[in-house]
């Protein structure tokens, strides 16, 4: 039978050494005063003492120790694999991360919300598989009683992107109209509300007398934060900023530089450049007439003529027609450019950067009329009066307008 090891060499122990028995004496079996003949076959201990029993004490007590030890060892590894990973994930749940959170922190929110079990094990688990620090922000894909490896999988993803509402402004709408639709898309804001932001915002082109957005509204597509979606100052801002964006793109600024002499004696401002943007916006319905409509409108400024513009006029009516009748060309308003000499005293929408490029770049020519020619928008330009009417009339017999 093959030698068992033995548990006190297994544990590093020393056993305590074996009392030594004398040889016998010559000539004869010299029992001990306590010993007890043998009989027959049977044999009796010869000795029992103290320290025998000590030392089958000692080692029951060690073995119980170590299984003692074994039974904890497992079962404290059972308890840390089921913080770990406790079974089956629970419904979604969103999760921030505020800026300046250490992994601790982290770990304590997790805990706190229900989607990891221990913030302490979590802990361990990081300093030995690694993870962190996690970036602040918005999470999305987390669930309550999640493992901590997909825990950690979804934060090193990073946040997810900021959630917006789209909100989409059209070339050539009126303040009026934009305003209309600030309040329909964003239904906490209320009509005051914006009213009094508006008339807190001073682009830097605005004239300072002037508490009139017409034509800084820059048309364009906005994705506002839903953060904000109740903040009117910060989407107005977020448009003017659109809009001082494009205008320093263009040159707008610098408008009396680069448009010096287009209109004969009279210097164009930016705040002017800006105005026959708006024109333009209304009136161009081809990108190819855009720019020689503005320099129809230079030419007649030069002349000192009346523009003679209906969408201008449409603006003073503030109504969207698609003809004016003879009352409607005789309302008396700044904006009625038939009445009227002279470019309006505000834009009269919102003019996209095409038509501020235009404004800004108008075709070199001598035209002083158009008349839109067909279906398409295209416009036919002439200096002179007669054709300018003989198309006209042409435009009309076919039905264009």
């Amino acid at each position: 039978m093959p030698d068992l090891p033995d548990p006190f060499e297994l544990l590093g122990l020393e056993p305590e050494p074996r009392p030594s028995t004398s040889a016998p004496e010559p000539g004869g079996v010299r029992f001990a005063a306590t010993a007890v003949p043998v009989t027959g076959t049977e044999a009796l201990p010869l000795e029992t003492s103290d320290d025998g029993k000590r030392r089958g004490s000692r080692r029951r007590i060690l073995l119980g120790c170590v299984a003692a030890t074994l039974v904890v060892l497992i079962g404290l590894g059972y308890w840390v694999n089921a913080q770990v990973n406790p079974g089956s994930a629970g419904e979604p749940v969103g999760f921030t991360i505020p800026k300046g959170s250490t992994s601790a922190d982290v770990g304590r929110s997790l805990e706190q919300q229900g989607i990891i079990t221990s913030a302490t094990v979590f802990g361990w688990y990081l300093k030995i598989n690694g993870g962190g620090p996690f970036q602040a922000g918005d999470y999305d894909g987390l669930r309550l009683h999640s493992s901590m490896g997909a825990v950690i999988s979804a934060l090193e993803k990073g946040p997810a992107p900021p959630k917006t509402v789209s909100f989409l402004v059209r070339e050539g709408l009126w303040v009026s109209e934009t305003k209309a639709l600030i309040v329909q898309t964003f239904p906490t804001i209320e009509a005051a509300t914006l009213d009094a932001a508006m008339g807190s915002t001073h682009p830097t082109l605005q004239p300072k007398s002037s508490t009139n957005l017409e034509g800084f509204l820059f048309p364009a597509k906005y994705e506002v934060a839903q953060t904000d979606v109740g903040n009117a100052q910060k989407i107005l801002d977020q448009m003017i900023t659109a809009f001082d964006r494009v205008s320093a793109a263009e040159g707008l600024p610098d408008a009396s530089t680069k448009l010096a002499g287009v209109a004969g004696r009279t210097t164009i401002t930016p705040y002017q450049a800006l105005i026959v943007a708006s024109l333009v916006e209304s009136e161009a319905k081809v990108p190819e007439d855009r720019a020689k409509i503005a320099r129809v409108i230079y030419n007649r400024m030069a002349r000192g003529e009346m523009l003679g513009i209906d969408a201008s006029v449409l603006y003073a009516l503030q109504k969207r027609k698609t003809s004016l009748t003879n009352s409607d060309l005789k309302v008396d308003s700044p904006y009625n450019t038939r009445l009227k000499n002279g470019l309006p005293p505000t834009p009269i929408n919102s003019p996209g950067q095409d038509s501020i490029h235009a404004a800004l770049n108008p075709t070199p020519g001598d035209w002083l009329y158009y008349v839109l020619t067909d279906t398409d928008g295209h416009h036919y330009f002439t200096n002179n009066a007669a054709d300018f009417q003989r198309a006209v009339n042409d435009a009309k017999a076919r039905g264009v307008f």
